[in-house]
């Protein structure tokens, strides 16, 4: 019976949201504005959490920076929740107009030496347009995806990300998915600066003047595989439009120290998080694990 509602749920749904997805771009940021507004003045929607996650990552800023990035948070959020759901009818001109790398030759570098890549990426402005990287380099585009509740939101969902040539594989078979397909013309897409589960926690850092706990797997894959270490950053150039700019971290990672990958992410990250903290997300319960006192020096 729970199936039977969520497949009707989602027909419903879908009519609305394909309905929304095809009006211009000029019409969906009046509805990302209105949207503000509800949910920062009225609803709240997780305001506590934001202001949170901020005053204790920036203990130097007053209470009025805080509020201001804040405020500029829920612009950011709003803005690519209505650039989403743009995504399900978004054409390849028109993405491509509007998420533009800078440097896709690095990724030809690579390919034409017969390596394949893994790209690592943050929850910072747009990172949901990243389903274009097909159009951008030569490799195959693989990426994991964590699935959603409801099965049949999750087939539309996946096939929207998938729009444009990448290969989508669910979490739970990231190892045996990527073990099968190692031949050196892949790219695998990571997002690793989420919260780990608690029972999956290996490792903590000190990130952004707190005690995190942080994945590790891209680490322990870039290795075994001997893929390149790259990591790319989405900055957003004016509304609704972002170049995407790629750097090497490391080429030979299977010489690379045990967490060298790891640190190395966390500290690119952070710089451009330093930069405009307004355009990570902020709204993730990223720090709701403490270490636990016996892990402590």
């Amino acid at each position: 019976m729970k199936k039977i509602r969520q497949a009707f749920g989602t027909y419903l749904a879908l009519p609305f949201i394909y309905g929304i997805s095809i009006l211009p771009h000029f019409i969906l940021y009046g509805i990302s504005d209105f949207f503000f507004v509800l949910l920062y003045y009225l609803v709240g929607y997780r305001k506590k959490v934001i202001y949170n996650n901020l005053i204790n990552s920036f203990p130097d800023k007053s209470h009025k920076e805080i509020k201001s990035i804040q405020r500029k948070f829920f612009r950011n959020l709003t803005d690519i929740t209505i650039e989403t759901i743009k995504e399900f009818t978004i054409s390849e001109k028109t993405i491509k107009k509007r998420f533009k790398f800078t440097n896709p030759e690095l990724f030809r570098h690579y390919y034409d030496k017969g390596k394949s890549v893994m790209m690592l990426m943050g929850h910072n402005n747009n990172w949901e347009y990243g389903v274009s990287t097909p159009l951008w380099v030569p490799h195959k585009c693989w990426a994991v995806y964590a699935k959603l509740g409801n099965k049949s939101l999750n087939k539309y969902v996946v096939r929207v990300r998938e729009k444009f040539g990448y290969t989508l594989y669910p979490m739970e078979k990231t190892y045996d998915v990527m073990l099968e397909h190692k031949q050196g013309d892949k790219l695998y897409m990571f997002m690793a600066d989420q919260s780990p589960h608690r029972n999956k926690i290996k490792y903590w850092i000190n990130f952004l003047n707190q005690e995190t706990p942080v994945h590790i797997g891209a680490e322990k894959l870039s290795k075994m595989l001997d893929t390149v270490v790259i990591f790319i950053d989405i900055q957003r150039v004016k509304r609704g439009y972002y170049e995407v700019t790629a750097q090497t971290l490391f080429e030979e990672p299977q010489k690379t120290k045990e967490h060298e990958i790891t640190d190395k992410y966390f500290e690119v990250l952070e710089n451009i998080i330093r930069k405009k903290p307004e355009n990570w997300l902020w709204s993730h319960k990223r720090w709701k694990y403490k270490k636990p006192p016996s892990q402590r020096p």
